[in-house]
């Protein structure tokens, strides 16, 4: 079993309050994650206590993750945490943190703690790939 901590920051050309709000709900998740595609099965809306049950679809594969928002403060952090994990994950908890760099910029750090059945590198390579894509699309939609 391996134990990781992994990090990403992307800073965006909007204010805290408008980034917040575009996270405040699931589907706009599944907006701006291009690989997997992601559907909403759980609730939309991010909130304490909310199921976050996402059907990943791997073009091949489609796995399921199910998971619950933990902790909400608005405009600075929320967190979900895994409940039911596809391979390779045995646990996970994901903080999105938000911290205001101005008045049209946000600084988004991602910090995501996981056990896994597999090493850190491989699972930070996947991880890096697809926050890296989100982070494009999030400047598609925020510019």
């Amino acid at each position: 079993m391996f134990r990781h901590t992994f990090y990403y920051k992307t800073e965006l050309p909007r204010s805290i309050s408008e980034v917040w709000s575009f996270f405040q709900t699931n589907e706009n998740l599944a907006s701006i994650t291009a690989f997997p595609k992601i559907d909403i099965l759980g609730d939309k809306d991010v909130k304490e206590g909310a199921s976050v049950h996402l059907r990943l679809d791997f073009i091949l594969l489609r796995l399921h993750w199910k998971g619950r928002i933990t902790k909400v403060v608005p405009e600075a952090y929320f967190m979900d945490e895994g409940e039911k994990l596809p391979f390779p994950f045995k646990t996970w908890r994901h903080v999105h943190a938000f911290k205001e760099l101005g008045s049209y910029k946000t600084k988004m750090i991602d910090r995501v703690e996981y056990e896994s059945f597999v090493p850190p590198f491989i699972v930070n390579l996947m991880l890096k790939g697809m926050f890296s894509d989100r982070e494009k699309q999030l400047n598609k939609f925020m510019n």
